[in-house]
């Protein structure tokens, strides 16, 4: 047998797909529920919804290869109505988000945020463990001890009181100490 040559193109593709993978495997749990609604309507997989979104938007070519931006990135998609007035305050331990209390009758003030801290270097994220209601007007994510000095990517979901709907992700940028 003959040995198959790639192409550049192809290792382009790999490479990408690589650099897609890694982003997403430490929010693999939110994004599998994030993208769930959708991705039993389009009888596919959350995962691959979000790695081709990824892939498809994404990704940008360097000299070095393919990297990720993640303020293009979606952790979750959906048509839950979003937060308006977002303030973001960081702690010594934590990290708050306030936003505007908007009453409407097409929201549910009853609709959970998730905030996702997401230290990209090393590769590990916290969410809040605490459930925070879009009528509390804030969410707080606790920084454990001995990661308080790195900074994080910020991402604001919504779902539903039962975690079935959900918003599209939010990317809120980059906080530092």
């Amino acid at each position: 047998m003959a040995k198959k040559t790639i192409s550049p193109g192809q290792l382009r593709v790999r490479a990408a797909f690589k650099a897609g993978v890694a982003f997403l495997a430490p929010l693999n749990g939110l994004v599998k529920n994030g993208f769930s609604e959708m991705a039993k309507r389009k009888n596919s997989l959350a995962g691959g919804l979000a790695l081709g979104y990824l892939l498809k938007v994404a990704i940008r070519q360097e000299e070095d290869g393919p990297v990720v931006d993640p303020a293009l990135v979606r952790l979750s998609e959906g048509a839950l109505p979003g937060v308006y007035g977002i303030r973001i305050n960081r702690y010594a331990d934590s990290i708050e988000l306030t936003h505007e209390l908007r009453y409407s009758r097409f929201l549910e003030l009853d609709d959970r945020l998730i905030l996702c801290a997401y230290q990209l270097e090393k590769g590990y994220a916290y969410v809040n463990e605490q459930t925070w209601q879009r009528r509390e007007g804030r969410v707080i994510v606790p920084i454990p001890e001995g990661f308080r000095e790195d900074g994080f990517h910020l991402y604001l979901l919504l779902s539903d009181r039962k975690g079935v709907k959900y918003s599209r992700s939010k990317y809120l940028g980059y906080s530092t100490k």
